[in-house]
């Protein structure tokens, strides 16, 4: 994990507004000051940076909080909110999905539709895992407590990206999505006492939504896993030989998903086994944001934006550093969630100040999409876009 400390910002000033009536030209062209609009309104000049990310390959990362369906009335539109995050983690290939967790009880409104026994975090972790499940997996998959919640999902039309959901002729391809199943030990018998008989926990049976299981050729899996198929071979191969680069974090599926407890979790229990080499900030969701109170403009000098993105220079290439993927984190949500969340879990980091020193910078969203003031769903999909074209 790589964590930035306070030095490592760039453009970090104070402002003073005694100072103000001092005219003189700024000795940095990135020191924080304030102009004047068009309406004569003072506007505050942020600082900036780039972000230098040397490798030629980068796993992206989200991380959403469960208040991305704060203003979601009923399961249809939960469904909908979380689906557009499951499209674009699986058309950027992102290779994990983060789930922060802020506390929330489980909602009693019973015409939302969800069952009363999911929180905000598992029904969202339950709709995204079901977006890169094949449909003839689904009831196997999926315990019934689940189904009623993905009623609405099963409608939507697949993320035809990956390549196990595209609509073909399911039973001409080679490659198939499977479970393993449980077998009898051979030989045990229920004693006089009417014990149940025990299982293997490992299987040679796997179940690919046919009639008829399939019988690994000499191969044995653990059991009550998702696993991918070689239907002619009758074996058990990697998701990599399957399907190329549609592979997430711990060869998942498509992407990852996990739930974190608290803001130190995000870090500490990363699907990454080294780490995150950068971790960004997108302030979205929240929608009473004021850039210029005396709170936001210190934030933005502690987490300056990015305006450029360096690839990796001939050096890195020649040193062969540039191979190494580099694992981008982009975390999404109102700052005041963030830092809470980082409250919870201080105590695991005593030499932090603060949530920011995790980031090395928040992305600036294009256009006239509105600081802060933009949906978290909505600002996945622009995150993405323009970190690959930066």
């Amino acid at each position: 994990m790589v964590v930035k400390r306070g030095n490592d910002k760039v453009g970090q000033v104070s402002v003073d507004a005694k100072k103000k009536a001092r005219i003189e030209k700024p000795t940095n062209s990135r020191q924080m000051h304030k102009t004047k609009n068009n309406d004569g309104k003072p506007s505050i000049k942020r600082p900036k940076k780039s972000l230098k990310i040397t490798s030629k390959n980068v796993n992206y990362s989200l991380c959403i909080p469960v208040s991305i369906i704060d203003n979601c009335k009923n399961l249809e539109q939960i469904t909908h909110v979380i689906y557009q995050v499951a499209k674009s983690a699986v058309l950027f290939n992102a290779g994990e999905i983060v789930i922060l967790d802020l506390g929330r009880e489980k909602k009693k409104d019973t015409n939302q539709g969800t069952s009363k026994h999911l929180s905000p975090a598992l029904l969202i972790a339950s709709l995204l895992q079901f977006f890169v499940t094949p449909p003839y997996l689904v009831k196997t998959v999926f315990k019934k407590d689940y189904q009623q919640c993905l009623q609405i999902a099963s409608g939507l039309p697949r993320i035809s990206a990956l390549p196990f959901m595209r609509y073909s002729k399911d039973d001409e391809g080679r490659y198939r999505e499977g479970l393993a199943v449980t077998m009898d030990k051979p030989g045990l018998r229920s004693s006089k006492l009417g014990s149940k008989k025990k299982a293997y926990d490992q299987t040679k049976y796997i179940n690919v939504g046919k009639s008829e299981m399939i019988e690994l050729r000499g191969q044995l899996v653990p059991a009550n896993v998702r696993v991918t198929v070689d239907i002619v071979e009758r074996k058990v191969v990697s998701p990599t030989e399957a399907y190329g680069d549609f592979v997430g974090a711990q060869a998942s599926f498509g992407y990852h998903v996990r739930v974190a407890q608290n803001f130190g979790d995000i870090f500490t229990k990363s699907a990454f086994p080294e780490g995150y080499t950068q971790t960004v900030w997108v302030n979205s969701g929240d929608y009473y944001f004021d850039p210029d109170t005396s709170k936001n403009v210190k934030l933005g000098a502690k987490i300056p934006r990015i305006e450029k993105i360096l690839k990796p220079s001939a050096e890195d290439i020649a040193s062969g550093e540039a191979e190494k993927p580099a694992n981008l984190m982009v975390v999404f949500g109102k700052w005041d969630h963030l830092s809470q969340s980082f409250k919870q879990s201080s105590d695991m980091f005593e030499q932090c100040d603060g949530a920011h020193q995790f980031f090395d910078g928040q992305l600036e969203l294009p256009g006239a999409v509105p600081e802060a003031n933009i949906p978290i769903h909505d600002s996945c999909m622009i995150s993405l876009t323009l970190l690959s074209n930066l």
